[in-house]
């Protein structure tokens, strides 16, 4: 048996890749390469990739092995609409117990999103925008909603990455974590409920039609119907 530690290292090491973008949509996950690429045996890596399976990260076929998902633009389109919702109810749970604490640490967030230094880091920006929202929903006290969410975010984070310079993310989206911490600031629940419903829900949108767009310019083989 391999230690415990072992496979959550894997796990982690491996959906930051996928979050990253290290591995695209789609792409095939050997085992021997994977074993080869973090100097481990195949079985760690197995295990590795069930967790992420539960995640929605992998997906495994019998014979085919494991790929990173591929979502089609509609299912990033109902994911995201999930995501709203929930997100939504999360927000507004969360306001009355947010601290002085809790906004300082958002106004941070903002601040370094706001400002990378140097050269933009598309992956450390991810990881202070997950950060922005986990700050906000841990305060819903709402575990059972949390987990969802962040499974649900952990499923498409890799499309969001993938799109973030097209959607204009980093720019619109910093707005409007500011204008979150505005309204969360002022105890205006029910508005900065609103208000992350459409942070999140526009993303989603963006990113599908721009999924759409790149299958319509697809070329397609012979004797291939394009969907749509």
């Amino acid at each position: 048996m391999f230690p415990r530690t072992v496979k959550t290292s894997l796990v982690n090491m491996l959906r930051d890749e996928i979050v990253r973008g290290t591995f695209e949509p789609g792409e095939r996950l050997r085992l021997e390469d994977l074993a080869q690429r973090f100097e481990v045996s195949t079985m760690p890596i197995r295990e590795a990739l069930s967790t992420l399976e539960s995640e929605g990260l992998v997906t495994i076929q019998p014979h085919r092995g494991a790929q990173v998902t591929r979502f089609s633009a509609d299912e990033i389109r109902e994911i995201y609409e999930m995501r709203a919702v929930l997100e939504e109810l999360a927000t507004v749970k969360a306001v009355p117990n947010l601290t002085e604490e809790d906004f300082s640490r958002l106004d941070a967030l903002v601040a370094e999103m706001e400002h990378p230094e140097g050269q933009f880091d598309m992956a450390r920006f991810s990881q202070n925008n997950m950060e922005f929202h986990r700050v906000i929903y841990d305060r819903a006290r709402r575990p059972h909603l949390a987990a969802q969410i962040r499974d649900l975010r952990y499923r498409v984070q890799h499309y969001l990455h993938k799109h973030l310079e097209s959607t204009n993310y980093s720019l619109s989206g910093n707005v409007e974590h500011g204008r979150l911490v505005e309204l969360m600031r002022a105890g205006k629940a029910e508005e900065a409920g609103r208000e992350m419903h459409h942070h999140i829900l526009s993303t989603g949108l963006k990113i599908a039609d721009l999924m759409d767009a790149e299958e319509a310019t697809r070329p397609t083989t012979k004797g291939q119907v394009r969907r749509g």
